[in-house]
C-alpha cells in the first residue's frame, strides 16, 4: 500500500464520485478504479457502498480512512522533522561541555552564532569530562567541548584553544605574593582537587606525576566553583584555569607552566544534523579560537 493510494483512496471518500475525484486528483477515472480496488483486494473486504449516483465508505472503508489519515500525518511530520534537519540554519543543536566553560567559552560561542542564525536553537548541558563523554557517546549531545583528548576511535577530537593552569591560593596565603612559583615549592602543602575522572584532575596528576610530584590532597569535590571557594577559606590550594575568576583567591603562575587544551569532540558513530554539522564548521574555522589567548579577552 503506497502513500499516494491512500491520499487517492481518501479523497474518494470525501467526494463519493469516481469521475470527479479522478479530474481533481488529475488521474484517469480507470487509474483511480485500479487503486480502489487493489486497496479492497488487500484489505479482503469492499471499502465502499455502491450507492445508485455515488459511492459511500461502509464500516470497513471508515477504519481503513481513520488510519489512513493517521499515516499520512505521521509520514508528513517525518518529511518536516527530516527537512529541518538538512536545514542548517534552523533546527536544535545539543551541546555538552565541561562546567568550567560555562561561564566564558560557551556563552561566548552560542550568542555569537544565534547573531547570525537566530532560528538555531541549543540544549546545553555542563558535567564534568566523563559525563560529557558518556552523553556524546549516548547521543544525547550532538557535540562536546571537553578536555583533554578522549582517546577514542569513535570520537573526533580538535583542539581550538588553550588556557593556562595557575596555583589558586587564598588572597592571604604566603604564595599569593609571588611573580612565579615552582612546582617543588607546593610540597609542603595541602590541595584540593576536583574528583579523579575529571578533565581538569587528569590534567593536573599528569603534570605532577611528570615532575615526580605527590600533591597531598586533603579534599576532593565535583565542582569548579566548589574548589575555588575551598581555596578562597583556605581548606587547600589547587590547580585552576587561569579563566577562573573568585574574590579572595590569588591565582599565581607556574614557573613551569602547565596548559589546559580545549577541543570540539563529535561522534562518528552517529550521524549528524546540518545544524550541528554547521555549528561545529562555525567554533572550528569561522570563530577564530585557535591560537588566541582567552584569558586576555575575559
Amino acid at each position: 500500500m503506497r502513500i499516494e493510494e491512500i491520499a487517492q483512496f481518501r479523497a474518494l471518500a470525501a467526494d463519493g464520485h469516481l469521475a470527479d475525484t479522478a479530474d481533481t486528483l488529475g488521474v484517469s477515472q480507470s487509474t483511480l478504479t485500479r487503486t480502489i480496488a487493489k486497496l479492497e483486494a488487500e484489505m479482503g473486504v469492499e471499502l465502499f457502498d455502491r450507492k445508485k449516483n455515488h459511492l459511500e465508505l461502509n464500516q470497513y472503508g471508515e477504519i481503513l480512512l481513520a488510519h489512513g489519515i493517521r499515516a499520512q500525518t505521521e509520514l508528513e511530520e517525518a518529511r518536516a522533522r527530516i527537512d529541518a534537519l538538512r536545514d542548517p540554519s534552523a533546527g536544535t543543536v545539543s551541546v555538552a561541555y565541561v562546567s568550567s566553560f560555562g561561564h566564558w567559552l560557551i556563552p561566548r560561542v552560542v550568542s555569537e552564532y544565534r547573531a547570525l542564525f537566530p532560528d538555531i536553537r541549543f540544549v546545553l548541558r555542563g558535567g564534568t569530562a566523563d559525563t560529557v563523554l558518556d552523553a556524546l557517546r549516548e547521543g544525547a549531545a550532538d557535540l562536546a567541548f571537553t578536555s583533554p583528548d578522549p582517546r577514542d576511535r569513535e570520537i573526533e577530537w580538535r583542539p581550538l584553544t588553550s588556557e593556562r593552569l595557575a596555583v589558586g591560593v587564598p588572597d592571604a596565603h604566603p604564595l599569593a605574593g609571588r611573580a612565579v612559583i615552582d612546582v617543588d615549592d607546593l610540597e609542603p602543602f595541602e590541595f584540593v582537587a576536583l574528583r579523579t575522572g575529571s578533565g581538569l584532575r587528569h590534567i593536573a596528576d599528569a603534570y605532577f606525576a611528570r615532575r615526580g610530584i605527590v600533591p597531598n590532597i586533603v579534599l576532593e569535590v565535583t565542582e569548579l566553583v566548589t574548589l575555588q571557594a575551598l581555596v578562597r577559606d583556605g581548606v587547600g590550594i589547587a590547580l585552576l584555569p587561569d579563566s577562573s575568576t573568585e574574590p579572595g583567591v590569588t591565582l599565581v603562575p607556574l614557573a613551569e607552566e602547565a596548559v589546559r587544551v580545549i577541543g570540539l569532540a563529535r561522534n562518528l558513530a552517529r550521524s549528524e544534523s546540518a545544524a550541528a554539522s554547521q555549528f561545529a564548521r562555525f567554533v572550528r574555522e569561522e570563530l577564530g579560537l585557535d591560537g588566541r589567548r582567552q584569558g586576555a579577552q575575559r
